[in-house]
């Protein structure tokens, strides 16, 4: 039977708090100090959240690298790093999803669906990791990806001081990463869910695949939304 963590305030929620109010002062000081366009801050300020994610997926590869064959599913033992990692992850979702509420109430501005449909995914997808101590490092390396909205800072940040050649650029920066970063790592972690299944996942692990299995899924479909959006706006070279 699954060994259920202890999901209480002190180890779970209060860090996943604190965390929120990092990413959402984040939001404000953008706005504030640095672009008064709610829409450009907030691709600003996600940028900066993106650099320490990218940060926390690399470290989730490296040190979870020895699984790679199970697709970095696996079991983790109390006091894992990762999971302090996981934990920062849900923060800065939470903290999204904060700011495009403020951004529809105050701003009057939609917040758009499929980022909404993204962010859902790894609200549900982390959140179970985090209840049945599963799969921080599957988790935390598809913070790697976060380089696309790194990507989108800079071209806001290009719009912001009306320098044409940056957005230019990041245009094709935000197309390569998803043709050669992101949408290869999902079909590798996919075709590595794929083959686990068909070869027998170790007991009381079969849920957590399908989970990530149908989450790759998802994710992969929006990818592939994406690069037709980024495709009809600049040419692939």
């Amino acid at each position: 039977m699954l060994a259920v963590m202890d999901f209480g305030w002190s180890n779970t929620w209060a860090p996943i708090l604190g965390f929120t109010v990092l990413f959402v002062a984040l939001h404000v000081l953008a706005v504030l100090r640095v672009e008064p366009a709610y829409s450009r801050a907030f691709k600003l300020s996600r940028a900066g959240a993106a650099l320490i994610l990218t940060i926390l997926g690399i470290s989730a590869f490296v040190g979870g690298f020895e699984h790679w064959r199970e697709a970095f599913l696996y079991r983790h033992q109390p006091g894992d790093w990762m999971r302090t990692g996981l934990l920062l992850v849900y923060g800065h979702l939470i903290a999204d999803f904060i700011w495009m509420a403020v951004g529809k109430y105050k701003y009057g501005i939609t917040p758009r669906k499929d980022l909404i449909i993204h962010h859902g995914l790894g609200v549900i997808g982390f959140g179970a990791a985090l209840v049945l101590e599963i799969g921080y490092a599957f988790g935390l390396l598809t913070m790697i990806t976060e380089l696309l909205p790194l990507s989108t800072g800079v071209n806001a940040w290009g719009k912001r001081i009306a320098v044409s050649r940056v957005v230019e650029a990041s245009d094709r920066a935000r197309l390569h990463v998803l043709a050669w970063l992101r949408l290869p790592l999902w079909s590798s972690l996919f075709i590595l869910v794929i083959l686990t299944l068909i070869h027998g996942a170790e007991p009381g692990m079969l849920l957590p695949y399908i989970v990530a299995g149908t989450g790759l899924v998802g994710l992969i479909s929006l990818d592939v939304f994406w690069m037709g959006k980024c495709l009809k706006h600049v040419d692939f070279y």
